[in-house]
């Protein structure tokens, strides 16, 4: 029994220790996912089907392979640790230890060798061109994979960043992806992407646990999401709206030169385009310094060719056209069309192009804008059904065989995976093989730009210009763009306090 006065120390005490447990701070919550706005999801969740950066920029994160590039791309390891060449036609890869996919079963040679020949052998294959070198694959031990290829092969390094691997049991078509990357894909729809760390990736964990993709095709809303903190990194930020972000609390714009160009692509195997008179005159109605200057407010380059100065094989000697409306409304009358022409011009939804159509129709030439659906826009190119089309390509090895192998070579079972112009010059064409076996660098560059020059006089292609890529970032972000376009989730990362609920 207690005694009055130890009653009353024991309330206290009580008191004390309820008032101590009241006053503890509430646990903090778990961390929201990492939030990316982009303007297009994966066309596809087989990473061997569709040759394009929005696909290759997700599924980045889910695979790996043998070799990758850095933000400024060089060759490091990934998959392979090491390589040698016994001699012009061989090479020898010898893989990471230690790798597992996110299914638990390790990496072996078997599935090295596997995904390969998916890529050489799929119906399907939209990567066929990055492998159009190759003659066989081995395996010569668990850990030790050999290509040989039928001539040399000095940029084989390059292509085989873009050929992920996976596991040697894959169906006919992946719809979940099981790669050895960082992260995990749990979720994907035409909204969104969801993405989660795999823990035991080679890499180790990586800094963010749970990361969205936020498929926003309208620029103005990814503007709008970031600047409420809805997100915490956009891409493609348009030049009008980024000296207005930069004004906003939070956030800041990251811009980099990178290995893109815009361009016109026509369909040469129809009318009026199939004329050279009317592509000529088209490329002298475009004012690309304005477009430059008044289009992206200075953030990027004029363009006379498919490649920006980043690129291997650029030639500097091939300059934008200077624009003459006589001379274009004069090559239009001798083609036939004196009046000038009609035309639909598609694009992507989200691109701009009011600019440029107005510069068309000063030389007769009258277009009307068809925006689509990234996913829509991209079937009817792959169908041959677009007639006129505005759009951007990204030599994403910084390499112009990027380019020539898979947009200008006539398309057969090996090249022209994604030559969507009908163009076919059978000359040509055997220029660009020829390039791709020269293993001396400075007479590879000149034939490279050989190709260019000639690929310039016809015009089934007609860049515009080389847009700096512009990112929207939270200040609380750490990111740096990498010169490829590719947004790898790895190297992003929030400062400790942006790691709470919004």
């Amino acid at each position: 029994m207690l005694l009055p006065s130890s009653r009353r120390a024991f309330a206290l005490a009580c008191t004390a220790l309820v008032l101590g447990a009241c006053a503890r701070p509430k646990p903090a919550p778990p961390p929201r996912p990492l939030r990316i706005a982009t303007y297009s999801g994966p066309l596809s969740l087989d990473p061997h089907l569709k040759n394009e950066l929005a696909t290759f920029s997700v599924l980045g994160n889910v695979y790996d392979s043998l070799v990758a590039f850095d933000s400024q791309l060089r060759i490091t390891p990934a998959l392979a640790v090491s390589w040698e060449n016994p001699n012009d036609l061989t090479w020898r890869f010898h893989l990471r230890g230690g790798v597992h996919f996110q299914d638990g079963r390790p990496l072996t040679a078997d599935d090295v060798v596997a995904s390969l020949e998916r890529v050489r052998h799929h119906a399907k294959s939209g990567l066929g061109n990055y492998l159009v070198t190759v003659d066989a694959i081995r395996e010569l031990a668990p850990d030790t994979v050999e290509i040989t290829t039928r001539r040399p092969s000095p940029v084989l390094l390059n292509k085989l960043t873009f050929v992920f691997i996976v596991p040697h049991d894959a169906p006919e078509e992946i719809h979940q992806p099981i790669g050895t990357g960082p992260y995990r894909l749990v979720a994907a729809d035409e909204h969104h992407v969801r993405l989660e760390a795999f823990a035991q990736s080679w890499r180790g964990a990586p800094p963010e646990r749970e990361v969205d993709l936020l498929i926003l095709p309208d620029p103005a809303e990814r503007v709008a999401r970031l600047e409420r903190g809805d997100v915490d990194l956009m891409q493609e930020v348009e030049p009008e709206r980024a000296a207005e972000l930069r004004q906003r609390p939070h956030c800041r714009v990251v811009a980099t030169e990178g290995t893109s160009v815009e361009y016109l692509a026509l369909r040469i195997d129809s009318k009026p385009f199939s004329d050279l008179r009317v592509r000529q005159a088209i490329d002298l109605a475009i004012d690309r310094e304005a477009l430059v200057r008044d289009h992206l407010k200075t953030q990027g380059l004029p363009l006379g060719q498919m490649v920006g100065r980043q690129v291997f094989g650029y030639a500097p000697d091939v300059k934008p056209p200077i624009r003459d409306l006589e001379s274009a409304k004069r090559l239009l009358a001798a083609a036939g069309y004196p009046h000038g022409i009609d035309t639909d011009l598609e694009f992507r939804e989200g691109k701009g192009a009011d600019a440029l159509v107005a510069q068309l129709a000063q030389a007769g030439i009258r277009v009307r804008q068809v925006p689509r659906p990234w996913s829509d826009m991209y079937k009817r190119l792959q169908d041959g059904v677009v007639p006129f089309y505005l759009g951007s390509f990204i030599a994403g090895s910084a390499d112009a065989s990027d380019l020539f192998d898979s947009k200008v070579h006539t398309h057969t079972s090996a090249y022209g995976d994604i030559n969507f112009s009908g163009f076919s010059d059978p000359a040509l064409d055997r220029m660009i093989e020829q390039s791709a076996t020269t293993m001396d660098m400075i007479q590879r560059r000149s034939q490279l730009q050989a190709v260019m020059r000639r690929l310039m006089e016809e015009l089934p292609l007609i860049p515009l210009y080389d847009p700096f890529r512009l990112y929207g970032v939270r200040d609380d972000v750490r990111f740096e763009a990498r010169r490829d376009g590719m947004v790898r989730v790895f190297d992003v990362s929030r400062q400790p306090s942006g790691g709470g609920s919004i």
